[in-house]
């Protein structure tokens, strides 16, 4: 990655997923972090693009005259993690499915809301990623980027000294927990 302390100097671009298929309990958090996205056009001069997704099995997808616009955005990101050292699980989930014929399929799963940051075209970050340890969530990335943060090295901001987590950067103290929960409670209810 580079240097976290990098301004925006380059050409960013930010890039929003939405899951399409999500309770509707959740649409007005996900409401407010569009318009959180949205405010960074302003004021860091981001071209913000929001677009929904759903997950997609890539066997179907590649059939679509259109291609496999999922399965290679994930296969991307997937790409940035390997090279990086980040995982996107438990977030992104690949998995076999099988279906009432007995046939069993790939199927690629996208978590409800995701952050993906790009300067002068490359990746620089996704979010929600993980170290194994920590997590950094949609709102962490967020909330870097409102700092001028062009892409984050969130687990070593949040780490002290004596290599304890500090307490979350987000505007309230539990709000990736509260958020987790939300998005448990949600995905009950789809």
């Amino acid at each position: 990655m580079t240097d976290s302390s990098t301004e925006f100097t380059a050409s960013v671009r930010i890039e929003v997923f939405l899951r399409a298929h999500t309770s509707p309990a959740v649409v007005e958090s996900l409401s407010d972090l569009v318009a959180r996205a949205r405010r960074l056009e302003d004021a860091l001069d981001a071209a913000v693009h929001v677009e929904t997704w759903t997950a997609v099995r890539p066997a179907l997808e590649e059939l679509s005259d259109s291609g496999s616009s999922i399965t290679g955005t994930v296969e991307a990101f997937q790409s940035w993690a390997d090279r990086e050292g980040y995982d996107l699980e438990p977030a992104f989930d690949w998995r076999e499915t099988s279906s009432v014929i007995g046939n069993r399929a790939a199927e690629v799963r996208v978590p409800t809301a995701c952050v993906a940051v790009y300067t002068d075209g490359d990746l620089q970050c996704v979010a929600p990623c993980s170290d194994g340890d920590c997590s950094y969530t949609v709102m962490d990335c967020l909330a870097k980027l409102e700092e001028g943060v062009i892409e984050p090295e969130p687990f070593d901001t949040r780490k002290q000294d004596d290599g304890s987590r500090r307490p979350s950067d987000s505007d309230e103290p539990d709000e990736p927990a509260e958020n987790a929960e939300r998005y448990a409670r949600a995905e009950e209810l789809e």
